[in-house]
């Protein structure tokens, strides 16, 4: 009898154990970098929402900007939680785009200030030389868009960068960029999306504004700047 009762008391406690389900803690994130919302989207697959009798849950505050997220969960998972925050909660790397408008001509000369690019264009295309026109270095970090003028002082152009997405850091980074370029009284002239490896120089494309112009070619080089 005293062995079924043992045996009854167990299974009780099993039950009850079963019931209550695991021990939730809670724990607030005071990021830096990352905004609430954005860590929220990142920790989502360590809260577990839908779990019997102790869902986890995520808190954030109203405002958008707000760099505060409160976790409740298992203490295995916020130290998961608190890894993943801790790897992703970093300044955003600079990013520098050296952009090189290229003139191509039919005279048969080389012009150093190109050399880095000249010896792809003479693969690519059929002219007989190529002079830099003109240049322009923009900077900006992940998600921003930055603007700047260049020209040679008879032309005038203007180009847009949209930097989309950064991975990696130094020469091992890659860059995700749109590009858009305009000609003063003409308007878009070229425009495409790259994905370039830092410290290569690419040539994205060229274009020809009109009949009567000459053929552009713009080259880029992008540079990944980890603070």
């Amino acid at each position: 009898m005293k062995s079924l009762i043992n045996s009854v008391a167990a299974v009780m406690v099993l039950g009850i154990a079963a019931c209550s389900g695991p021990q939730l803690e809670t724990q607030t994130f005071e990021l830096q970098y990352l905004d609430a919302h954005t860590a929220a989207s990142l920790i989502e697959p360590y809260v577990y929402f839908d779990r019997d009798g102790t869902p986890g849950t995520i808190s954030t505050a109203g405002d958008m900007a707000s760099h505060l997220i409160t976790v409740r969960e298992t203490h295995d998972n916020l130290e998961k939680i608190e890894r993943v925050l801790s790897e992703y909660d970093q300044p955003a790397p600079m990013v520098q785009l050296h952009f090189q408008l290229i003139e191509a001509n039919g005279v048969a000369t080389q012009d150093p200030a190109i050399d880095n690019v000249e010896s792809a264009l003479r693969r690519l295309f059929k002219f007989e030389g190529y002079r830099l026109m003109a240049d322009a270095m923009l900077g900006g970090v992940e998600g921003s868009g930055v603007t700047q003028g260049m020209g040679d002082g008879n032309r005038d152009f203007m180009i847009e960068a949209h930097i989309r997405d950064v991975r990696g850091s130094g020469n091992s980074g890659t860059v995700r960029f749109e590009v858009r370029l305009f000609e003063s009284n003409v308007g878009t002239i070229f425009e495409t999306t790259a994905n370039v490896r830092a410290g290569q120089t690419m040539v994205l494309g060229s274009t020809r504004p009109s009949p009567q112009r000459e053929t552009l070619i713009l080259a880029v080089r992008p540079e990944v700047i980890t603070p």
